[in-house]
């Protein structure tokens, strides 16, 4: 069970964050409006943004306030993938996707490119790459390094529809395969598809949804969030 409760200042527009969920080993989508603090709660996960209260992921705490813990972000083993490109300019794909994780066999990096479709780009560089080929190789990556939990802002929002719908399928195979939590922030309705809770960020709060949209409020450990099936 992974458990969040937490807090944080959402930046220029002063907005208060405030999150409290529990949630197993699925598929998280978060939707909300823009600037409702989507990404802020992604940032605050992965300890890219100063946040106050536990975060526990598995067996890992990567937060607690009240016992002076807070993990850097270089150990908290978060595939992120950004809803803006993030690429290394002087590598090419291959080692853009291996980085932090050179110690992964060659042949999970084939399996991890071939779902993502990116396996004939491996010696391209990022500059050469549309941004539907740069958003595939950075869900490569994510994947690839096997984290501890899968952070994905809009990560399909650059494909094609048929070319999202195949990724949305590997999306949810892949996450089964890595046995991890993904949470998936996305303003595409069809998402709703493979998950397994349903979240929504209104005005810096997390509420969740039923299955037909009602607002249940809060979240809190103990709720029964929505659940897909």
């Amino acid at each position: 069970m992974n458990e969040l409760r937490m807090h944080a200042h959402g930046g220029e527009n002063g907005l208060r964050l405030e999150a409290t969920a529990c949630f197993d080993n699925g598929i998280v989508l978060i939707t909300g409006d823009n600037g409702a603090g989507k990404t802020t709660l992604l940032r605050a996960l992965a300890g890219l943004h100063p946040a106050r209260g536990l975060i526990r992921v598995g067996t890992e705490t990567w937060l607690d306030t009240d016992r002076g813990v807070c993990m850097p972000p270089e150990r908290r083993r978060v595939g992120f993938v950004w809803a803006e490109t993030v690429l290394l300019p002087w590598l090419d794909v291959a080692a853009n996707i291996r980085l932090g994780a050179e110690r992964e066999s060659t042949a999970w990096l084939g399996e991890v490119c071939m779902a993502f479709e990116v396996d004939e780009l491996l010696t391209r560089v990022p500059a050469s790459l549309s941004r539907g080929e740069a958003q595939r190789v950075m869900l490569a990556r994510a994947f690839y390094r096997r984290p501890a939990l899968l952070l994905l802002d809009e990560p399909l929002s650059a494909q094609a529809p048929a070319v999202r719908a195949r990724l949305r399928a590997v999306l949810a195979a892949m996450r089964e395969r890595l046995g991890v939590p993904l949470i998936l922030v996305s303003h595409d309705p069809d998402d709703a598809s493979i998950a397994d809770w349903r979240w929504h960020m209104r005005n810096g709060r997390l509420i969740h949804e039923s299955a037909d949209g009602a607002a249940l409020g809060k979240t809190t450990c103990g709720e029964t969030a929505w659940k897909q099936g």
